[in-house]
């Protein structure tokens, strides 16, 4: 048991800190100025992606971004709170799979977080996009939270049900 934990919170710190990794590498690669947060500048990868850098002040999808004081304060207490939440929870269920699955929420919004705490706003710099048609701009973070929350989804829908037809098995 032991090592699983140990494993779960390796995994947060891991997805948090690649997060946190390719946000600088995009900040010292463009020469982003930190201290304007007003970057918009547009590398073209290839048709379907590009960098875009912007700074959301905004919750998901650039909501809110002009009670910049409050959304943060707001975000932060959100975050945190459904951090301990998850992580309280995955301690307390103590499967494998519901572990990795909630380090990658854990960990991508703890890399958020620590974007709001260092620069009042989140970086986000993924463009994909298929001719004119453009997907929000995104982030690492944002991909380790939606992958963790598909994957939780998929073990309630398909392992809970096996699960609960064992436990219906073993008490006949």
């Amino acid at each position: 048991m032991v090592s699983n934990i140990k494993r779960f919170i390796l995994f947060i710190f891991l997805f948090a800190a690649f997060d946190q990794i390719t946000k600088l590498l995009v900040i010292h690669y463009f020469e982003i100025d930190v201290e304007r947060l007003n970057s918009t500048i547009i590398f073209y990868i290839n048709e379907y992606l590009n960098f875009y850098i912007i700074w959301n002040k905004g919750f998901a999808f650039g909501l809110f971004q002009n009670d910049i004081d409050l959304v943060n304060n707001i975000y932060m207490v959100l975050i945190l709170t459904i951090i301990i939440i998850l992580f309280v929870y995955a301690l307390q269920i103590n499967r494998r799979m519901y572990y990795f699955s909630f380090s990658l929420i854990i960990g991508g919004a703890i890399g958020n977080l620590i974007d709001r705490f260092s620069y009042n706003a989140v970086l986000d710099f993924i463009d994909l996009h298929y001719n004119n048609y453009h997907w929000y701009v995104f982030n690492i973070a944002d991909i380790t939270i939606t992958t963790g929350c598909i994957l939780t989804i998929i073990l309630e829908l398909f392992f809970k049900e096996k699960e609960n037809k064992n436990k219906n098995e073993i008490d006949k």
